[in-house]
């Protein structure tokens, strides 16, 4: 809905001009949002810094070869695209767990929760119960409005998304985790996506890998053990690229541009300066 002038009917029949009644209220909550979403953009930045910190390095280098199967490793982390290093970056933080430790969300949740502004503390709370990294279907577009379903558990929701749908057409996949921001709902990441000719047995090893979760974990959640498991949608997608002869991650295309390598590398290689 349009807003009215300044001076036109206000939009909710009071007869008042719209200056005299809602402007004011609308004016707030615009700037409420901005506020949110300004957080919601920062946030994940200060995410990569914290996880960056030295006594994360070792975690941070396993955690490397579990989610991209080998592809990636410390030793070519620099090699890693802007995407590539933006999706590790946000299941490291929200999904990676060693078993002596919780959640980097978790810890950064219990670090620097004091340290940030109102909105910022509003936005990470309401992260801290994002659901794991999933696969979702497209089923509709409309503009810069997503309509996706849970591939897994069948849940419908709306994503705004404001590059669009990009290449992916209704029956494909977007990998990627959805987060709240102010009154939306959008992906915490940039998303990959699965054409609908390389979803083959997805559903059916995600099963599989869960049924084997719960023998290993018995009575644990299904969040919890999702979240486990959520890197084998990755691995889903890297051996099919593979089977259709295209190169899984940036580092194996040889027709990759440098100026991707030369942006990907700046922060991954503090990193590994810390842990020479």
């Amino acid at each position: 809905m349009s807003k009215p002038g300044r001076n036109d009917p206000c939009y909710c029949g009071s007869g008042e001009k719209y200056k005299k009644c809602h402007m004011k209220a609308d004016k707030a909550a615009e700037e409420e949002n901005r506020k949110l979403e300004e957080a919601a953009k920062w946030l994940p930045q200060d995410f990569l810094r914290f996880a960056q910190e030295e006594h994360f390095a070792i975690p941070f280098a396993r955690a490397l070869s579990i989610y991209w199967n080998g592809h990636y490793t410390f030793e070519n982390a620099e090699r890693m695209s802007p995407n590539e290093a933006s999706r590790f970056a946000d299941w490291f933080v929200f999904d990676y767990k060693d078993e002596e430790s919780s959640r980097i969300i978790d810890i950064y949740y219990e670090d620097s929760y004091e340290e940030l502004s109102e909105h910022q503390q509003r936005v990470l709370t309401a992260w801290l119960t994002a659901p794991p990294a999933s696969a979702y279907e497209l089923i509709a577009y409309n503009g810069q409005n997503l309509a996706l379903r849970d591939f897994f558990s069948g849940s419908e929701v709306e994503v705004y998304e404001p590059a669009g749908h990009g290449p992916v057409q209704p029956g494909d996949l977007l990998l990627a985790r959805i987060v709240p921001v102010s009154d939306k709902l959008k992906f915490s990441a940039v998303a990959a996506y699965l054409p609908q000719d390389e979803i083959a047995d997805l559903k059916e090893k995600m099963a599989q890998a869960l049924a084997a979760d719960e023998e290993e974990f018995p009575g644990t959640s299904e969040v919890d053990a999702f979240r486990r498991n959520s890197h084998l949608i990755i691995h889903h997608a890297l051996d099919q690229a593979e089977i259709k002869g295209r190169p899984p991650v940036a580092d194996s295309d040889p027709n990759r541009a440098d100026e991707l390598v030369r942006k990907a590398s700046t922060q991954m290689r503090k990193l590994q300066q810390r842990l020479r």
